[in-house]
């Protein structure tokens, strides 16, 4: 970097392809594809001013941000209206606006998808709570039907113990009846 004459900055080759982040390739094909007038030093060493390299940056943005051609870029320097150019901000713009229509839709769905899901959440708390309702039942029922096979269990041990019981009674009645002597008629007749 160095100053000119009429106290004006200007660049070397090298600090204009820092600051526009253009190549020297890419920046002597622009001098010449659109005919940039650039100062020279007297040993032939081009020298850019902050016009040269403000434009150079304008010239890339075109290219490379708004696909110009380098037709639209030469009627643009020459100050013509470029019907390419509206064509192009014009479909850009339709691009954006399909672009927002689709992040629409996305939110739109996404509020959509959450209302979903909490009303799925609260669905399955509606299930959870049912199934605790049910297994609190279901405990209760099993412990109600085990106390009753208990008490099933005891009475049916005491009748059986009963009717043991019973049997050995008769049993012994019968035992009983049997040691008995025998009566009269039962001698006579024989029995």
């Amino acid at each position: 970097m160095s100053k000119n004459t009429d106290e004006e900055i200007v660049y070397t080759l090298k600090d204009t392809v820092k600051l526009t982040g253009l190549s020297i390739d890419l920046i002597r094909l622009y001098e010449k594809e659109f005919n940039l007038q650039i100062q020279r030093t007297e040993g032939g060493h081009r020298r850019y001013n902050k016009k040269n390299i403000d434009l150079l940056i304008e010239i890339k943005k075109r290219i490379q941000e708004q696909n110009w051609s380098y037709k639209m870029i030469s009627q643009w320097l020459q100050g013509e209206v470029i019907t390419e150019a509206v064509d192009i901000q014009s479909n850009l713009e339709k691009k954006v606006d399909s672009l927002e229509n689709k992040v629409q839709e996305l939110l739109d769905r996404s509020e959509k998808d959450e209302q979903f899901q909490l009303a799925l959440i609260q669905r399955l708390d509606e299930q959870g709570r049912l199934i605790k309702h049910l297994t609190e039942k279901l405990d209760y029922q099993d412990q109600y039907i085990e106390n009753n096979l208990e008490k099933r269990d005891e009475k049916l041990t005491n009748a059986i113990r009963e009717i043991s019981d019973t049997k050995k009674l008769i049993a012994a009645a019968q035992e009983n009846l049997e040691q008995k002597p025998k009566g009269f008629w039962n001698k006579l007749f024989g029995k």
